[in-house]
């Protein structure tokens, strides 16, 4: 059965193992001791932090970061590769943008990279549009940002 539960400490090692795994299949390297520090403390670096869960084990994340207080960032959305397809990657993104919408956001952003195609096509189906760069981060190529008040992509 697969759910989609609020982080808490027990899930900390199954999103280390996911997230070494998914980094993996990308091509990219967790470094925990390093950028990703941020990882190491899940509730205090993040607005709200989701796992999907299938029988217990850790097959998809999505976060929320504040940017400012009409702002939020789209962070660490990830889906395990056997599970895409089949509407997970969107439940995911939806969960995202409905708690956005209820902290009273205006408007969510994201940082992604121009080869990560699958990732692209879900944020233009979920009504992101391509924007101007916000953040300094060297590995970042596209930036996007959605509307919440509308529902669509404003860049």
């Amino acid at each position: 059965m697969i759910e989609l539960v609020s982080y808490d400490e027990s899930y900390k090692q199954g999103v280390f193992a996911f997230t070494v795994r998914c980094f993996e299949e990308l091509g990219k390297k967790f470094e925990p001791s390093g950028r990703h520090s941020f990882y190491n403390d899940i509730p205090n670096s993040f607005e709200v932090f989701f796992c999907l869960l299938d029988e217990g084990n850790v097959i998809g994340t999505v976060a929320l970061k504040e940017i400012d207080e009409y702002t939020v960032e789209l962070k660490a959305l990830y889906l395990d590769s056997a599970y895409r397809g089949k509407g997970l990657g969107t439940r995911l993104m939806n969960k995202a943008i409905e708690e956005a919408c209820g902290r009273g956001y205006k408007s969510m952003v994201l940082d992604s990279m121009s080869k990560y195609k699958d990732a692209l096509r879900l944020y233009e189906k979920c009504g992101f549009g391509h924007t101007e760069r916000y953040n300094d981060n060297l590995y970042a190529d596209v930036f996007m940002k959605l509307d919440l008040r509308k529902g669509t992509g404003n860049g």
